[in-house]
């Protein structure tokens, strides 16, 4: 069955994985700070599905791959807005720490990555094999500069602000916590870029 399954399927799902684990490690700090969320994850999980576990190939439908892993990218993003929506609400848990989480998982992917050089090109490339953008076919994010120096894009579609709209959350908190990842990942290459977003939803990696 999994011959039918080529690099990109595992691409996005190996994404929907990084994201689960960043809605686990969030779910965690908040029992350790006291906060029962069992009936919260039951109530993401009635409104939006569970994660899945086990091998892409032992769950994907078939003959439904494209549509099956379009699927998976709503419920997890649907289950972070939601969770980390609910989580600040009821004051279980500080922006900050969140981001501190982000933060960590960016550098642990770069960690093992184990890269200390490259492009601004190729450091884009490796933050959207990890980052959510949609499915490939969306080409969201328009680059406008490229040089050995600095990368700029343009984001001409927010794909994220519908299910942080959804869960009655701000989607300023998920672009804060997104660029804490990049920067953590960022920050572990070695390579002394920096990245930025900037103004009228451009973003840069470029080196100062």
């Amino acid at each position: 069955m999994s011959a039918f399954l080529g690099k990109i399927h595992y691409w996005l799902f190996n994404k929907i994985q990084l994201h689960e684990k960043l809605i686990e490690n969030i779910t965690e700090l908040a029992e350790r700070n006291g906060y029962n969320s069992k009936a919260m994850l039951n109530e993401s999980y009635s409104k939006y599905g569970t994660p899945v576990t086990g091998s892409l190939e032992d769950n994907i439908e078939h003959d439904n791959i494209h549509g099956w892993l379009q699927q998976r990218i709503i419920s997890v993003e649907s289950r972070l807005a939601y969770i980390v929506t609910e989580l600040l609400r009821n004051n279980a848990v500080k922006k900050e720490d969140i981001a501190d989480i982000f933060y960590q998982s960016g550098v642990d992917t770069m960690k093992k990555l184990e890269i200390s050089g490259g492009s601004p090109q190729e450091l884009f490339n490796l933050v959207f094999d990890y980052m959510l953008e949609g499915m490939p076919c969306d080409r969201v994010n328009e680059i406008i500069e490229d040089n050995e120096n600095v990368i700029a894009w343009k984001t001409t579609r927010d794909l994220h602000k519908e299910y942080w709209d959804e869960a009655h959350g701000d989607v300023n908190n998920f672009n804060y916590f997104v660029d804490s990842w990049i920067n953590g990942f960022l920050s572990a290459s070695d390579t002394g870029y920096k990245y930025f977003r900037e103004e009228n939803d451009i973003s840069t990696i470029k080196k100062l």
